[in-house]
């Protein structure tokens, strides 16, 4: 399995303030569309299964952010999502989102497998525990 997660945007008009500079709520959305995707990569079940199919979630229970530079209008972002830690039903994600070889920003996230009929937190299945976990270590390794 492939060590990391990695995807591209491009910020687009609705991203950005009067300026054409990001606007760092629309940061927090852009992260959520990369977990969105993550999670199949990561689960190999898309959130759409997840929550149709299976009844869970995952929501995000926890974020702490640093700003480092601007991004503007037309730049093309880069997030790389890596698994920091693997609790009982939870997983911290650290996210950095790079361009032209400024980091703008750095998300650390913690989310939480939640049965959506109880919206009780509900541990790992087995299998999804050791895919994040492999993902984990294969991490600390770089």
């Amino acid at each position: 399995m492939r060590r990391d997660f990695s995807i591209s945007f491009p910020l687009r008009f609705a991203h950005c303030d009067s300026a054409g500079i990001a606007y760092y709520p629309r940061y927090f959305e852009l992260c959520d569309a990369a977990v969105e995707d993550w999670t199949a990569f990561a689960l190999g079940v898309t959130r759409r299964t997840l929550h149709f199919d299976l009844g869970q979630a995952l929501p995000m229970v926890s974020l702490q952010a640093t700003f480092s530079a601007p991004s503007y209008l037309g730049d093309l972002l880069d997030l790389r999502l890596s698994v920091l830690r693997v609790g009982n039903s939870s997983v911290v994600l650290e996210t950095n989102v790079t361009w032209s070889g400024e980091q703008p920003l750095c998300a650390t996230q913690t989310l939480v497998l939640m049965d959506m009929k109880t919206a009780k937190s509900t541990p790992w299945p087995a299998q999804w525990r050791e895919r994040l976990v492999e993902l984990q270590q294969q991490e600390s390794l770089v």
